[in-house]
């Protein structure tokens, strides 16, 4: 199975550096052309299916990519951002105070660590094979991107491996359930 993945637009929140977490904010004018141009990207990879966050920064990009792919759009809670609990809509200066976003065990008060969330994730993509489809787009946020090629590289979430772009789209294989390299 093939796995296209991409990170939703920039949102309002983006540009003002607030982290989104489980809260959302609308796409820019930047966020809004980026999904467009990605959706006429994809449009020739024979993609099946698009699962999406069900978030609506992510519900948007993959709303309008699919106006060029024309499948199925499935909406799940497990392609989720990472939970910043408490911390959600608060700016990325105050959350790297009161958070070591460097320990991947570390969580916000009534959030989860970027390993809970690695662990949904992962979890979730491994449920999909075997499954009929072979190619599928996953529609998702930074730190669920970065789980997935945390896993596929074996290393840290924080690894220059991991940075990830909203213009972006990222190709994986998973044989049986293994990530593989394309």
């Amino acid at each position: 199975m093939i796995i296209y993945f991409i990170r939703h637009g920039e949102t309002e929140w983006n540009k003002k550096k607030i982290v989104q977490g489980h809260r959302d904010s609308p796409l820019t004018i930047k966020g809004l052309n980026n999904a467009k141009k990605l959706g006429k990207f994809l449009c020739d990879k024979n993609i099946e299916i698009i699962y999406s966050s069900d978030l609506g920064r992510c519900i948007q990009t993959g709303e309008i990519i699919n106006q060029w792919l024309k499948v199925k759009l499935f909406k799940t809670k497990k392609l989720r951002e990472r939970n910043f609990g408490k911390l959600n809509g608060h700016p990325n200066k105050e959350v790297s105070e009161k958070l070591n976003l460097q320990d991947a065990d570390e969580k916000a008060p009534d959030g989860e660590s970027f390993n809970e969330l690695k662990e949904r994730v992962i979890s979730f993509i491994k449920k999909l094979f075997p499954k009929k489809f072979k190619k599928i787009l996953l529609v998702i946020h930074d730190g669920t991107a970065r789980a997935i090629l945390s896993e596929y590289y074996k290393v840290n979430f924080n690894s220059k491996k991991c940075n990830t772009s909203t213009n972006k789209i990222y190709k994986i294989k998973i044989y049986g359930k293994s990530f593989k390299s394309i």
